[in-house]
C-alpha cells in the first residue's frame, strides 16, 4: 500500500529564491520503487519511521529514521524500501543571485541528523491549506536547508561571473524560449555576439544555445513533475515548433520521453 498526500506552494524567500514545487507526506511499503534520471529538482526527505534506500552509481545508500536527507538536482538514481516507511518530502530549487541552483554542483546526498522537532512542526503546517501555512512551510524548509548548508560546509560566496554573463542569464531567464537567439540576447544586454559567446563559453563551460536548451528542458521537466500542465501546453510555453520536436530534445537530455517522464513521476 502506498499513500501520498501532496501540498503545493511556490514563493521566494530572503537572499535566495526558494522554489518549492510540491511537498507532502507519504506512507510507503515495498511496492514503492522506481528510477529518477537527471532530476530537474533537488529533493528533501525526512524519514519519520522505518527507512528507504537510494542506489546511486551502483552504491546503495540507506536513509534512516529521524534524519533529513537532501538529494541534489541533476542526480540519477533508483529508489525503494524493503518494508514500511513514512516520510515528509519536498521538491525544490534553491536559486542564488544568478538564478543558478545552489545544490546542482553537489555530487552526493547531504544529511542533517536528528530533526524530529522540525519535522513535527512542518507536519502540523501541512495539515492546513492556507497562505499562512504555505509561508510557514517555506520558512521552516528554508531553515532546514540553511542548516544543511552549514553542516555540510557548502560554499555560498557570490559567483565570479562577469557582468556580461549575469545580464545574459537574467535576460534568458525572463525570456526563456526556443526562439531566443545569440544576436537578440547580445543586443538586449548591449554587447557584441562574439563577447557574449566568449564569456558564456569561458564562465559556464557551454555554448549560449547549449545553456538555453538545458535551461528550457530542465524547466519543462519541473513543470511535468508539478503535474498541472499538459505536454502540449509545456511545448507551446517554450516555443517548440511542435510536440514531436520537444519530445525528441527532451529524450536526448533525460533518456526518456516527456510522456515516460510523466508516468514515472515520483516522490
Amino acid at each position: 500500500m502506498v499513500e501520498i498526500k501532496e501540498y503545493n506552494c511556490s514563493k521566494g524567500l530572503g537572499k535566495f529564491k526558494l522554489e518549492l514545487l510540491n511537498c507532502g507526506s507519504a506512507v510507503l511499503d515495498s511496492s514503492w520503487k522506481g528510477k529518477v534520471i537527471c532530476s530537474p529538482v533537488s529533493r528533501l526527505y525526512f524519514v519519520k519511521t522505518g527507512s528507504f534506500f537510494l542506489i546511486i552509481n551502483g552504491e546503495r545508500i540507506e536513509l534512516f529514521e529521524g534524519n533529513w536527507y537532501l538529494v541534489p538536482s541533476g542526480s540519477s538514481y533508483e529508489y525503494g524500501c524493503d518494508g514500511e516507511t513514512t516520510q515528509l518530502f519536498f521538491h525544490f530549487n534553491l536559486l542564488g543571485a544568478e538564478n543558478i541552483d545552489i545544490f546542482e554542483r553537489q555530487s552526493s546526498v547531504l544529511t542533517l541528523k536528528e530533526g524530529f522537532d522540525e519535522a513535527e512542526e512542518i507536519g502540523d503546517f501541512l495539515k492546513s491549506d492556507n497562505d499562512i501555512s504555505a509561508l510557514s512551510v517555506k520558512n521552516a524548509v528554508m531553515k532546514i536547508l540553511l542548516n544543511i548548508i552549514k553542516e555540510n560546509e557548502i560554499e555560498l560566496k557570490n559567483s565570479k561571473y562577469s557582468p556580461c554573463v549575469i545580464k545574459a542569464i537574467n535576460y534568458i531567464n525572463k525570456n526563456l524560449s526556443e526562439n531566443l537567439t545569440i544576436k537578440g540576447i547580445a543586443n538586449a544586454i548591449y554587447v557584441s555576439e562574439s563577447t557574449l559567446t566568449k564569456h558564456i563559453r569561458r564562465e559556464l563551460g557551454t555554448t549560449v544555445n547549449g545553456y538555453i536548451d538545458d535551461l528550457i528542458l530542465t524547466r519543462a521537466a519541473q513543470m511535468i513533475a508539478e503535474g498541472r500542465y499538459s505536454l502540449s501546453a509545456i511545448s507551446n510555453r517554450f516555443g517548440f515548433c511542435d510536440q514531436f520536436y520537444f519530445s525528441r530534445k527532451f529524450k536526448a537530455k533525460f533518456g526518456i520521453t516527456p510522456s515516460e517522464y510523466k508516468k514515472s513521476r515520483d516522490i
